[in-house]
């Protein structure tokens, strides 16, 4: 199955949003295990970010972890480049 990605629907989000735009993606969505969404600024606290080549973008995959009754409760993200 293709992995699903989503497109920022207006500017960046703060890390706040993107936490509850992944918990109302997976309720909306109950089917999926992961998607790709739009990286957002400091996410990943304050790890360096590495340097990419031109072309290119980060991104955040994000995956369930855990469900309870159904529900995404555990979430993961990891950091990914993406080309434009």
């Amino acid at each position: 199955m293709p992995m699903m990605r989503a497109r920022a629907i207006g500017p960046l989000m703060s890390v706040d949003e993107a936490v509850a735009a992944d918990r109302a993606y997976f309720e909306a969505h109950p089917e999926q295990d992961a998607y790709i969404r739009e990286f957002v600024p400091g996410e990943f606290g304050k790890a360096e970010l590495p340097q990419i080549p031109e072309g290119f973008r980060f991104a955040t995959h994000v995956s369930v972890k855990m469900r309870q009754e159904g529900k995404p409760v555990g979430r993961y993200r990891r950091l990914m480049v993406v080309s434009r």
